[in-house]
């Protein structure tokens, strides 16, 4: 967004009032037994004297936005009640239409387009009807016609190119947003066929060894290298040295062990995730279980991973039932971050009589 200095536009509106808060000074004292110009330069110091001191960047209420166009609107029947439309000019003491132009552009400066496109037209107006075309060209209204156009037009279009700069900003930081996502899928796909080609190597070398005769054992192994290139893949963050280690041993004795990683760890201090993850490898080492489920939580819970261990129930299996229900032999839920530790007011109470 681009922002014109405040202090820039301030000194250039607050410099043409002055021009003409001394000009109409000028003629009040020059014809003091007309009063209107008088009542015309004071009200039209209060309205600019608001404007000054109302909140930057922000649009004016709606009671002194509207004090300032009905200033702007009574300025030139005031400010001309001492000229003469047939002999007068700009230069004779037309000092009202410099005040319109100062509320005009305060308004349009505050977003206030209507009421300043308004105040501009009262001036018309009143121009065309007290000194007729010819008033528009010796008063300068077609000067302040076009100044107000220019002010107008600069400030669309200083907005325009705002928008699109900011706009250009955002997608670019998109981009690079997306690049720093797609570098890390990378990065994090070459560790994982690093680790897959480490733990695959050498079977495949006994594979071309063997010919492909494989003995019951080669083929056990096989399905145990594919369920740990499968971990690889779902387990992500979920897998470290030790949960690796005893995943294997889980399945070397016959147990089914899941490892899924749905992106609940992405947002977690590695301090944590090292803590979790330790929790994890100490929570299945010495597990007799049939089924092992580690699984993370989603990525707006307080827990981080959740632990599941099921045995088959021997009686079911006994009497030849099929049933559902397992026997839960552990239910684990990890935090994501530590409870902190109570204190010596929060552990020992003191009770009085």
């Amino acid at each position: 967004m681009i922002n014109v200095p405040r202090w820039l536009t301030l000194g250039l509106v607050t410099s043409f009032a002055l021009f003409a808060i001394v000009f109409g000074l000028v003629v009040v004292v020059s014809k003091p037994e007309v009063v209107q110009p008088a009542i015309g330069l004071a009200l039209f110091a209060t309205a600019f004297t608001m404007c000054v001191f109302a909140p930057q960047n922000a649009a004016p209420s709606h009671r002194r936005a509207g004090f300032i166009a009905i200033v702007g609107l009574l300025l030139p029947i005031l400010g001309s009640a001492a000229l003469n439309p047939s002999t007068d000019s700009f230069s004779n003491g037309a000092w009202y239409v410099s005040g319109v132009v100062c509320l005009v552009v305060e308004l349009l400066l505050r977003h206030r387009q209507r009421l300043a496109w308004l105040v501009l037209a009262g001036l018309v107006v009143q121009t065309l009807v007290w000194a007729g075309p010819w008033g528009l060209l010796h008063f300068g209204i077609i000067a302040t016609i076009l100044m107000v156009a220019v002010v107008t037009v600069s400030a669309w279009a200083i907005g325009v190119t705002g928008a699109e700069i900011s706009r250009h900003v955002e997608s670019e930081r998109q981009a690079a947003t997306w690049r720093a996502a797609q570098e890390a899928f990378h990065a994090e796909r070459q560790v994982r066929l690093g680790t897959t080609a480490l733990v695959a190597a050498p079977m495949l070398r006994a594979i071309s060894d063997k010919r492909g005769r494989l003995t019951a054992e080669d083929r056990a192994e096989c399905r145990l290298l594919e369920q740990t290139i499968r971990d690889e893949i779902r387990g992500r963050q979920l897998l470290s040295r030790e949960i690796r280690e005893q995943v294997m041993l889980h399945r070397r004795r016959g147990a089914v062990v899941q490892v899924n990683d749905d992106g609940g760890l992405d947002d977690l201090d590695p301090v944590d995730l090292e803590r979790v993850l330790g929790q994890v490898a100490a929570a299945i080492t010495g597990l007799t279980s049939d089924r092992i489920i580690i699984r993370t939580a989603p990525a707006d819970s307080p827990t981080a991973i959740t632990v599941a261990a099921m045995s088959v129930d021997p009686v079911a299996v006994a009497l030849g039932l099929d049933g559902e229900d397992d026997q839960v032999d552990l239910w684990l839920e990890l935090p994501r971050a530590v409870a902190p530790e109570p204190t010596l007011r929060d552990s020992v109470s003191i009770t009085t009589p």
